[in-house]
């Protein structure tokens, strides 16, 4: 596989070590040759690096077992899933969560990734949905367009949402930009 093909979600092997895309970008100089800037995580120790490849340049794509697994908790710096069909456990470090930690809530469903028997990462679902825990107060009349404010949800993360939600409030968040999507009845 060539690394013009790379795009964020993508798995592949270079030197030996296995990465999953954050991001890529393809740039192009006059007379020379194009550069492909990747962003990538490395799935064993979980640490995020940029790599950059010449546009010529092929890596091994790798294909990898999809599991439906269930969070179940957190434990100290390791997070525990199970396999909803086998009731097996696995447990990932927080450095190999990285990204995801901040939507992963109890009984969570979620795709495992494995590679030769050993998860190695998770896929989330599009979106989850989370309490919000702290909601900065919203005035009517502060903006003439839809106004935003700042809200801290169950799992740490903040996000920004419309200023009629507030505390105790579910709302339905897209995990692939980290956005508000809608509140939930």
């Amino acid at each position: 596989m060539n690394v013009l093909d790379l795009k964020p979600g993508t798995i592949f092997r270079y030197e030996g070590v296995m990465y999953t895309v954050l991001s890529a970008q393809h740039t192009h100089q006059q007379q020379r040759r194009g550069l492909v800037r990747c962003k990538a995580r490395m799935l064993e120790k979980g640490k995020s690096m940029e790599l950059v490849f010449r546009s010529d340049v092929d890596v091994e794509e790798v294909r990898l077992d999809e599991v439906p697994l269930q969070f179940l908790y957190r434990e100290g710096e390791n997070y525990v899933f199970m396999d909803e069909s086998t009731y097996e456990q696995f447990v990932l470090t927080a450095e190999q969560v990285a990204e995801h930690r901040d939507y992963l809530k109890e009984n969570l469903s979620v795709t495992g990734l494995f590679y030769e028997n050993k998860m190695v990462d998770i896929r989330l679902p599009m979106t989850v949905d989370l309490t919000v825990i702290e909601a900065e107060p919203g005035f009517k009349g502060d903006t003439v367009t839809g106004g935003r404010k700042r809200a801290k949800l169950e799992t740490g993360l903040v996000v920004q949402v419309p200023l009629f939600v507030e505390a105790a409030n579910v709302i339905r968040v897209d995990t692939r930009t980290g956005e508000y999507v809608t509140r939930v009845e």
